[in-house]
């Protein structure tokens, strides 16, 4: 009995060990089971498009969110190509190029809905190769990004309408501040820009201790030309000077119409020598518009010159004023008043 109990016990003891090599097999059987459904219930249930296509574009498997986000029934898949998908069908070739370059990789394109309208989508893909070494498939996740990209969109338009804005804005303050130190008749500098501009010419030869002449002359008979052929003549004579300055002085030099008949220049040279050679060719010049006849007016100029000596400095306004002095001497002079 002692025995058979033994071996009773010893038997049970094998039935167990037995039993118990078994169960591990089947609970991991059962637990991968489970596994596998709950991974396949997630995929069915995540937002986002999960799918895997072979190379020449056959979809094996694609979830419902796919399905849904390009308006298919998941059954109707199984009839259609991967490449008919993409707006721009050359995006496709592209699209696999770069994933079986890049291990996982991203790419931004456009597929249209099975109701003609397009949607822009990310793809996060990988390319999967068989056993013979060659690429079997292609796993990818697809996003919907159209909503990020229709905003990308209006924000382009919105900073480009900006710029655009920021272009005109800028182009009208440049011309607001030209027109601000601009003459618009002459196209020479206004009072307020001739004196603007003159004040650094004075100021550098104040520091090098250099010095200047200024010239300031009228248009003589202006109100005659006005009276006789009428003030768009008189303005054409203002014209016809300012041309005349433009091609007699330097392009440094700062010339101005200060008003009404009134021109002026600065600096017009630093030497005394300088200064009569300049006046010379101011001279000839309008003598050479005279002779032409081209026009019912004739040009003539009263003048007078101020020097800006640094050993004995002055403002820009005390020289115009010494300059205006001496021209209305000269006018004097020629009209014998």
């Amino acid at each position: 009995m002692e025995l058979g109990f033994k071996m009773n016990k010893a038997n049970k003891k094998k039935r167990i060990l037995s039993s118990t090599k078994a169960a591990p097999s089947a609970v991991l059987k059962q637990k991968n089971g489970e596994r596998e459904k709950r991974y396949l219930a997630l995929l069915d249930n995540l937002p986002v498009g999960i799918y895997r296509t072979t190379p020449d574009g056959t979809i094996i498997e694609a979830n419902p969110a796919l399905a849904k986000m390009l308006g298919y029934r998941e059954s109707e898949f199984k009839k259609i190509n991967a490449k008919d998908l993409f707006v721009q069908k050359s995006q496709r070739e592209s699209f696999r190029k770069m994933v079986e370059k890049e291990a996982f990789t991203s790419f931004e394109f456009k597929l249209r809905r099975k109701d003609g309208r397009s949607i822009w989508g990310r793809d996060y893909a990988q390319a999967v190769a068989g056993p013979d070494g060659r690429i079997a498939y292609y796993d990818g996740i697809l996003v919907d990004i159209t909503r990020e990209k229709t905003i990308e969109e209006k924000l382009k338009k919105a900073l480009t309408k900006l710029k655009e804005s920021n272009r005109e804005r800028l182009k009208m303050i440049n011309e607001l501040e030209s027109h601000s130190v601009t003459d618009d008749l002459t196209g020479l500098y206004n009072r307020r820009g001739f004196f603007m501009i003159s004040k650094e010419y004075l100021n550098v030869a104040s520091r090098n201790k250099t010095k200047m002449f200024l010239l300031f002359l009228d248009l003589d008979h202006l109100k005659n030309i006005n009276d006789s052929f009428g003030h768009h003549v008189g303005d054409a004579a203002l014209v016809e000077l300012a041309k005349i300055l433009k091609r007699t002085f330097r392009n440094s030099d700062i010339k101005g119409r200060m008003g009404g008949d009134e021109f002026a220049v600065f600096p017009i040279d630093a030497s005394l020598v300088g200064v009569e050679a300049v006046l010379g060719r101011l001279s000839k010049h309008i003598k050479a518009f005279n002779s032409a006849g081209d026009a019912l007016f004739k040009l003539s100029i009263s003048s007078g010159v101020a020097c800006y000596d640094p050993e004995f400095p002055s403002t820009i306004e005390d020289l115009m004023v010494r300059a205006d002095k001496l021209m209305y001497e000269e006018k004097r002079q020629k009209h014998g008043t």
